[in-house]
């Protein structure tokens, strides 16, 4: 594990503890979630699947009765900010640094379009940017909770996690984030200890739910072939490879399977 990795993820463990009371309310999501399953729940995979730095939490209509709220915490915390506009305080994306301030991270927070704005600020106040994604609430209203450093944390289910990517990947305007969306679903589909049973539980999503047609589209546009753009990108994110000689073509395997099942 590298320097600067082990950093982040020490960062990630002082935002839980420092929101601690906002814990059951907030869902952790993006690509911390791989990184989570690996070390907490599955534990001996071969690798970790963090690609990312910031930290990333979803916010629902939680029936939210505390008096603080998590812009003020941050603020009394002497978190950083980064203003969204620069004539302006607020909103703001709050900035968690490490003791020395040489290692930090955007903290960011998402929730749905759908969701009450009022409930939302309710834990969050109205200081802090949220981010609205379409879809959200399908992360949102699917969850497990996992012991984290003694910590209680929430994120999404493995199906609903790898479901979730499959559906709004595409809708990346950063290329980048786009790859890294990819080989998440990847990593879930190769690593989890129940991957068989994932497979089953995301190809039954994307029969059931009104969005598994979405899926179905994007994986025929970037899997209908080995060389397509999907198994070049999850080839690229992944690197050098200990255990799998062509990446590209066991990627193609994994989604095409998932493609193939879908349509039955």
């Amino acid at each position: 594990m590298s320097k600067k990795f082990q950093s982040n993820s020490n960062l990630l463990i002082k935002v839980i503890n420092d929101l601690s009371d906002f814990m059951p309310y907030l869902v952790i999501v993006g690509g911390w979630v791989p990184y989570i399953y690996a070390k907490y729940i599955w534990k001996n995979v071969p690798n970790m699947a963090v690609t990312t730095g910031d930290i990333d939490f979803g916010v629902g209509a939680q029936d939210f009765k505390g008096k603080d709220t998590v812009s003020s915490r941050v603020q009394k915390l002497g978190y950083g900010e980064r203003h969204v506009s620069m004539d302006r305080p607020f909103p703001f994306v709050p900035i968690v640094k490490d003791a020395a301030g040489d290692v930090k991270a955007e903290v960011e927070f998402i929730t749905d379009p759908k969701i009450s704005k009022d409930a939302v600020n309710k834990i969050m106040g109205t200081a802090i940017k949220i981010n609205e994604i379409k879809y959200f609430g399908l992360l949102l209203n699917s969850v497990i909770t996992v012991k984290m450093e003694n910590k209680d944390i929430r994120m999404p289910t493995e199906a609903m996690f790898t479901f979730h990517k499959m559906l709004t990947f595409i809708d990346r305007q950063n290329m980048e984030k786009l790859r890294k969306d990819l080989y998440y679903v990847y990593y879930m589909l190769r690593f989890s200890p129940g991957r068989a049973q994932l497979a089953d539980d995301v190809v039954e999503l994307i029969k059931k739910l009104k969005e598994g047609k979405k899926v179905k589209q994007n994986l025929d546009q970037y899997f209908n072939k080995v060389d397509a753009k999907g198994p070049l990108y999850v080839k690229d994110e992944n690197g050098p490879d200990t255990y799998i000689d062509d990446v590209r073509q066991d990627a193609f395997e994994k989604f095409s399977d998932i493609r193939r099942r879908a349509e039955s």
